[in-house]
Formats: structure tokens, C-alpha cells, sequence
């Protein structure tokens, strides 16, 4: 946590400052090594960006596994389960993640252009939007994901005397898939050019600061609309699935 806050903050002072120097007062261009302040920027990158975020990603990471096994023991504990059952509710966590592993490695191999077509392309290359590239290999990770919950959850969460169970606990798994992709389709509608946000943003630049201003923050704070709306059915829906299971 210390690497990622105090390297952002150091980058972006190096940043600020390399722009302004450099490009401000000076006149040469951005990030050109002349500038010692790139160097800072660089580093600074490389502390907050690099070290920091992925000590920031196995730290919310680990904090998510382990909450979620000791809710899955304390939750089984009071249902009065076998040891046999509570040992796979506190497994689930990390079967979960391990699927994490398998699932994204498989999607990758998705993730590549097609070749262009000859009539527009002379030289054969890619056509492809990027975007649609990645969101290919992001559905091929969310229909695995769903086939391998499903056998984790029956698995881990069957429970003899309530046999239904773990379908309720696999489609709360199968809401949280449906509000990624739904965060996904969000974000690409406001951040996207070929969207009417942005085209409304860009439209109102051309008339000056102010209309830029004010239509930018309107639409940002538009934005947060549907995010709240979303998470709200995935509580609210997920809640209810758990309390069909019968535990």
C-alpha cells in the first residue's frame, strides 16, 4: 500500500512538473530525456504503477479469499453441517480463484485479430477494432466461468439433505458474472466515442470551455446511475438466492 500511494503521488509530481517545465517554459517535447524531471516520472511510474499496483492486487485479492472462507466456515457453523460439507464451504474460495487461473490462460488464446480483407486492405492487416478483440476473449472467459462454478458449487456446496442448495448458491455466482458484464457494457456506453456521451462532450467542446465543463460533469455524474442500479440487483437478487437455499 505504501509503494502504490507514495509512488503515485511521486509520479504524478514528476509528471506535472515534466510537463510544465518541459513543455510550458521550455518548449521541448513531452517526455523527452533532456528533461530530468522524465527521469523522476519514470520511476515514479515504476514504483506506483508496477511494485505498488500489484502489491494493492494480491492484498485485496487475499483479503477476498480469506473473508469469504471464514463467512463459508462461520455460516456452516451455524447451520450445523458435517465436517465433510464445511470443509468444501471454506474450499470454495479457493477453487473459485484456481478457475480464475484456467479460465483467463484458455481466453487469451482468443484474444487475436483477423486478417484483413484484401479489397480494403492491401496489405492484409488487422480490421478488427481492438475493443472487440478483448471483449471476444472477456465472453469466452464468462461462459467458462459459469460452466466451472457450476461444478465447483456441486462439488463443494452439495448438501444431501437440501439437494437444490447449490443451484441457488450457483446462480448467485451466475448474478455476479451478469453484473461484470453489465459493468463492462456500462463503461464502454460512457467512455466510448462511438457512444452519445462522449459525442455530447465532444460536441460541447467545440462551443467553448464552459459547455465542455458543464456537459463533462454532467455526464459524469450521470455515469454513476446505472453502476448504483446494478450493484443494487446483484445484492438484492443474490440475497434472495441464498435465502431459498434453506441453510
Amino acid at each position: 500500500m505504501f509503494a502504490q500511494l507514495g509512488g503515485g503521488i511521486y509520479t504524478k509530481a514528476a509528471d506535472v512538473g515534466a510537463d510544465l517545465i518541459g513543455k510550458v517554459e521550455v518548449g521541448i517535447p513531452e517526455d523527452d530525456p533532456r528533461n530530468p524531471a522524465t527521469i523522476a516520472d519514470l520511476v515514479g511510474d515504476n514504483v506506483g504503477d508496477c511494485a505498488g499496483q500489484c502489491a494493492d492486487l494480491f492484498e485485496s485479492i487475499s483479503a477476498e479469499i480469506l473473508s469469504a472462507m471464514i463467512l463459508g466456515g462461520t455460516m456452516a457453523n451455524h447451520a450445523g453441517l458435517t465436517p465433510e460439507i464445511k470443509s468444501g464451504f471454506i474450499l470454495f474460495p479457493l477453487l473459485v480463484h484456481s478457475l480464475d487461473l484456467w479460465v483467463s490462460t484458455i481466453s487469451v488464446f482468443f484474444v487475436k485479430t483477423k486478417p484483413g480483407h484484401p479489397s480494403r486492405d492491401s496489405n492484409y492487416g488487422p480490421l478488427e477494432d481492438p475493443l472487440t478483440v478483448l471483449k471476444r476473449g472477456y465472453y469466452i472467459s464468462l461462459l467458462l466461468a459459469m460452466v466451472g462454478l457450476f461444478v465447483i458449487c456441486r462439488y463443494c456446496l452439495y448438501i444431501e439433505a437440501l439437494p437444490n442448495a447449490y443451484l441457488y448458491f450457483y446462480l448467485c455466482s451466475v448474478v455476479g458474472v451478469v453484473v461484470s458484464f453489465f459493468f463492462v457494457a456500462i463503461t464502454q456506453y460512457y467512455t466510448d466515442y462511438n457512444f452519445t456521451p462522449v459525442q455530447s462532450i465532444a460536441h460541447s467542446s467545440q462551443m467553448g470551455h464552459a459547455t465542455n465543463i458543464i456537459t463533462g460533469l454532467s455526464v459524469g455524474l450521470e455515469s454513476t446511475g446505472l453502476p448504483i442500479i446494478t450493484i443494487s440487483f446483484g445484492i438484492i437478487s443474490s440475497y434472495y438466492l441464498g435465502e431459498a437455499t434453506g441453510i
